[in-house]
């Protein structure tokens, strides 16, 4: 006899399924050189209600379901969602749990952005994202490393941005010099450095 703890695994694992698994569903979901997804908005197909719920319990900011969201869902699937205003915030925390590079650029140019409170959670989620444990990446990833880390390079020398957000930029970028996407003496010392 299946319990409901176990139905709902496994109704989780049939709607995880039908998304795409690492959240790359083809060309249309790579990102653009300005970090967004290439289809702008998300599909317009009926949501199946297991996400539903999935979006409705990591919206709580628990870790282990924005963890499951960004399984489930797929970073690019979360950059796609995030054009929709009610799941931005939701999305930017679950990218956290990515496994690769591939939502960098898109969090850097967040974080550039004009929102203080959406740029805090992007940093915040690049942070999480650099400091995961070295692995073998794809080769497709550096070109996401690099995007990424030019836009936060950009962040952590404009003059115009807050102190607070240059820096965790800076932080970010020192997490991620070992990766190979910029040189670490590129890397501000702090916010004064240029």
């Amino acid at each position: 006899m299946i319990g409901p703890r176990s139905a709902l695994v496994a109704a989780i694992l049939v709607a995880c399924s039908k998304s795409s698994s690492s959240g790359a569903s083809g060309p249309d979901a790579t990102p653009r050189e300005d970090g967004k997804a290439a289809t702008d908005a998300p599909a317009a197909a009926p949501e199946d209600p297991v996400l539903t719920d999935l979006w409705t319990r990591a919206a709580s900011g628990d870790d282990d379901d924005l963890e499951r969201l960004c399984r489930c869902e797929g970073t690019d699937r979360l950059v796609e969602m995030s054009v929709d205003p009610g799941r931005r915030p939701v999305a930017l925390r679950a990218l956290a749990f990515s496994e690769d590079f591939t939502p960098l650029p898109f969090l850097a140019e967040v974080a550039s952005g004009t929102n203080e409170a959406e740029a805090t959670v992007a940093l915040a989620s690049v942070a999480a994202i650099a400091a995961q444990p070295r692995r073998a990446t794809d080769p497709e990833d550096v070109l996401e490393l690099v995007l990424g880390d030019k836009r936060l390079l950009a962040l952590s020398r404009d003059p115009g941005k807050p102190a607070a957000r240059r820096l965790a930029a800076i932080r970010a970028l020192r997490l991620l010099a070992d990766r190979g996407g910029l040189d670490p003496r590129e890397v501000p010392g702090g916010v004064d450095a240029h």
